[in-house]
């Protein structure tokens, strides 16, 4: 689906302190790096009824970019950039050409995102966060007449730690799952799924 529009993304509300080490209302920059491990994705629809074919991906870089604001209530948003590739590690076509390891699938996402940050009493502050967006999805694989790319609706789940080096300054580590609506690309129809693992940091101004 072409030109899928940006939403705010909602979370749950639990009724917890505030963060004492969390700095007060402020914008702020973070940026993240880390590994993106996909899920075998199965194509369907391919060409001329020729059935499915299955891809996996080997792990593969991923970054992000965010600004934001720091509610301290205990609230985050931010809209953030992001960007990731992935080598082709197999793709099977009704065993009909057997296995390929060429080809490639990029991802761009523009994604709004909120977090709950959990106060500990501590500079180790646990958080959630959910995002709602937009991914520009991009698969290229010479073994089959696939090479093109799709805008989709994307999606995402976090949870992680951060710690507080001063009021301005966190690190932290998370787990995100990141998710697309199905991507056409030359009438096949696929899904992106992918485990991330991320280490960050980000400022409060």
């Amino acid at each position: 689906m072409k030109k899928t529009v940006l939403t705010v993304a909602a979370l749950a509300i639990i009724a917890v302190p505030i963060s004492s080490m969390a700095a007060g209302d402020s914008i702020y920059i973070k940026g993240n790096i880390g590994l993106g491990i996909p899920l075998d994705s199965d194509i369907d629809n391919m060409p001329e009824n020729a059935g499915t074919a299955e891809m996996s991906f080997d792990s593969g870089f991923l970054g992000t970019f965010a600004v934001g604001y720091d509610l301290a209530n205990p609230f985050r948003v931010e809209a953030e950039y992001g960007w990731q590739k992935n080598d082709l590690d197999r793709l099977s076509y009704n065993n009909q050409f057997g296995n390929f390891d060429q080809g490639d699938l990029k991802i761009q996402s523009l994604m709004v995102n909120g977090y709950y940050d959990i106060d500990t009493g501590s500079p180790w502050i646990p958080f959630v966060g959910a995002g709602i967006g937009w991914a520009k999805v991009d698969l290229n694989t010479p073994a089959l007449p696939l090479g093109d790319n799709d805008d989709v609706f994307a999606y995402q789940l976090m949870a992680g730690v951060a710690y507080a080096i001063s009021d301005q300054l966190f690190v932290d580590a998370q787990y995100r799952f990141f998710g697309t609506q199905d991507a056409t690309i030359q009438d096949a129809d696929f899904s992106t799924n992918s485990n991330n693992l991320m280490l960050g940091i980000r400022y409060n101004f």
